[in-house]
């Protein structure tokens, strides 16, 4: 059965000592429409993950960071982008840094990597929001024995934001 990674990196995270009494329900709150999946993964120096490592570390139960992708389904990254713009406050479930873009003006602030059903087998699909942070799910068929596909930064093509709309409302069905 072909496989996807399926956990949510926090992205930028200054005290991971607080990481093992999080999870899903109090990273997210009422805002149900933002995906985040188990386990919640924070990186040292708030690095990107190298899902490519996670694939080859044989030492690593990384069965805990994968889902199978059933009938139906697809692999799904869905991240958060801040591409500057105006200041954006402190959202109580959400983590923004104050005028970020000065010091991180295209920093991925989080990414959810899941099995999920939507209605395009591939492609990526943006959403800009005013604010200067952009959402991105990028959506793939991965292939048995095969690294997940959705480990890639960004896949090739580009479709309308409505699809963003569209992924989060299955997520929360299914979910």
């Amino acid at each position: 059965v072909p496989q996807c990674f399926h956990f949510t990196w926090l992205g930028p995270y200054e005290n991971k000592s607080h990481l093992p009494k999080e999870n899903c329900e109090s990273r997210v709150g009422d805002f149900n429409g933002i995906p985040c999946e188990m386990p919640l993964v924070a990186t040292t120096n708030d690095s990107l993950p190298d899902v490519k490592a996670l694939w080859h570390n044989a030492t690593l139960n990384r069965e805990h960071y994968l889902c199978q992708m059933s009938p139906g389904y697809s692999c799904v990254k869905y991240s958060y982008i801040f591409k500057g713009g105006s200041k954006l406050t402190h959202t109580p479930h959400i983590r923004y840094v104050c005028d970020i873009s000065v010091y991180l003006p295209h920093a991925v602030q989080n990414i959810t990597y899941m099995c999920a059903k939507v209605n395009s087998s591939n492609g990526c699909f943006r959403q800009r929001h005013s604010t200067g942070m952009q959402v991105e799910a990028c959506v793939c068929t991965s292939r048995v024995g095969l690294i997940p596909c959705n480990r890639a930064p960004a896949l090739t093509s580009r479709l309308p934001g409505l699809a963003i709309a569209l992924l989060g409302i299955l997520h929360t069905l299914i979910v």
